[in-house]
């Protein structure tokens, strides 16, 4: 190392001289340019975790569909910190007479039954086609685990209705790709095996209707059908039109006997090209937030009163960015007000490297899901005591996933999908779903009837 010249040397024992006593002035120079290091390291530690917060948004509707590979990854241990089961919650009382913001709703009275549901997704399109489960092996693991409710799709993620639907406008367009021929029959038979029937319908992304139907289309700025960078076409959130067309379809699921009604892709696109989309006249002022809040209240108010609960799926990212949620037009809080049941979708495979201090968040399928329920009960606490708050039931992860790369991942075995029900119940949440697209659930993690 270069050595500093006699005359520097002395430049700098008189500088000292003139601000502090006389004392060990190398060894206080060196101190002070560790401290400087010190907060240097520290301010980019913060802006590194704040920027995996803002970025944490990893394009789950993407990743939702990506098929599972057969690759082994190496030994990672899971290390859950409970048992998985549940933890003794203190009673709480039936919440029957909630009260909604702004007198929303002030002349339902809420006769429902409510359920804790341990539910599993059924992706109708490929019920009991090829290696694909049939809707009997399904229901033959509920009956023998603790699982009690299904997620179905009546409406995919394509925009097709799946049921033979009596809607003129459905059959107008040509949106029946019929998988279920009698809807209320295939409810009632769920039903003789006491299973919670949940009717899912991928809400503002559609091929379809916005085709068939321009008028509810987010559209470019020639009058267009805008179509983001994925190839998606979506629904108007703004249009009540669109609203409309889809309380249509969840109408016609509550009258087939579903007891609750499931909106996912309740946003917009995420596409940085949506910036420049025509909503067409907006409210001066209304949000894409407040445009998803305003259906979901719509949607509320006309499928209560018929019996049916009412929930939503989210990105679990918006808990902690928000920048997320008014990108999509997603707020934890205000949906909350007035959905029966939120549902964030916290699969630790669609997170950033480095999310919340994780390197690899896959890997660690308990501390992630407990980190983000502690954060939801967080979120939602700012909602006074007797007003309305939906009830938090996450999505969990039941696929490996392969294609993050060797040595971040692991296989999601039934340890690792009990470490993710573990955290649900000591983050003091009782509810949970498992998403695998093919069907192909992990028997072994979940609790047998004998074992309750």
């Amino acid at each position: 190392m270069k050595r500093r010249s006699y005359t520097v040397r002395s430049q700098r024992r008189k500088r000292y001289k003139k601000t502090g006593p006389n004392f060990g002035k190398l060894y206080k120079e060196k101190k002070e340019n560790r401290l400087l290091g010190f907060f240097l390291v520290l301010f980019i530690s913060l802006g590194v975790g704040v920027g995996a917060y803002a970025l944490a948004d990893y394009h789950l509707d993407k990743k939702e569909s990506q098929p599972e590979h057969k690759e082994t990854p190496p030994a990672v241990s899971v290390t859950p910190e409970a048992t998985g089961t549940p933890t003794p919650q203190p009673e709480q009382p039936e919440r029957t007479g909630d009260v909604y913001p702004d007198g929303f709703m002030s002349d339902f009275t809420d006769t429902r039954v409510w359920t804790e549901a341990k539910g599993i997704y059924v992706n109708t399109s490929y019920l009991g086609r090829g290696d694909y489960a049939t809707i009997d092996e399904l229901i033959a693991l509920l009956d023998e685990t603790e699982l009690n409710a299904m997620v179905i799709d009546i409406k995919d993620d394509t925009g097709n209705i799946l049921f033979d639907s009596k809607n003129p406008v459905i059959d107008e367009i040509g949106a029946e790709v019929v998988r279920i021929a009698d809807l209320p029959e295939f409810v009632a038979k769920l039903k003789e095996h006491g299973i919670y029937c949940i009717a899912r319908i991928v809400t503002f992304k559609d091929q379809v209707a916005t085709r068939k139907l321009p008028e509810t289309a987010v559209k470019n700025q020639d009058g267009s059908i805008y179509v983001d960078g994925d190839g998606e076409r979506w629904l108007n959130p703004y249009s009540k039109e669109a609203w409309d067309y889809l309380v249509g379809i969840a109408k016609e699921a509550a009258e087939a006997g579903f007891d609750e009604i499931n909106f996912d892709y309740l946003r917009t696109s995420s596409s940085p090209s949506l910036a420049s989309a025509y909503f067409g006249e907006i409210p001066e002022g209304m949000t894409r937030m407040d445009a998803i809040t305003e259906f979901v209240k719509y949607a509320c108010q006309e499928l209560k009163p018929l019996g049916v609960f009412v929930s939503g799926d989210v990105f679990a990212t918006i808990i902690n960015s928000t920048g997320d949620g008014s990108r999509i037009g997603q707020s934890y809080v205000e949906l909350s007000r007035y959905l029966d049941y939120i549902c964030p979708m916290a699969y630790p495979s669609h997170y950033n490297f480095g999310y919340g201090g994780l390197q690899y968040p896959d890997k660690k399928p308990f501390q992630l899901m407990l980190m983000e329920m502690k954060a939801s009960a967080k979120k939602l606490s700012v909602i006074p005591e007797g007003e309305h708050r939906a009830r938090v039931r996450p999505w969990l992860q039941d696929f490996t996933a392969s294609y993050l790369g060797a040595g971040r991942y692991i296989v999601y075995d039934a340890k690792a999908i009990r470490a993710q029900i573990s955290a649900v119940y000591s983050a003091g949440y009782e509810q949970w779903l498992l998403w695998n697209a093919g069907m192909s659930y992990t028997e072994d993690a979940l609790l047998r009837d004998k074992d309750r």
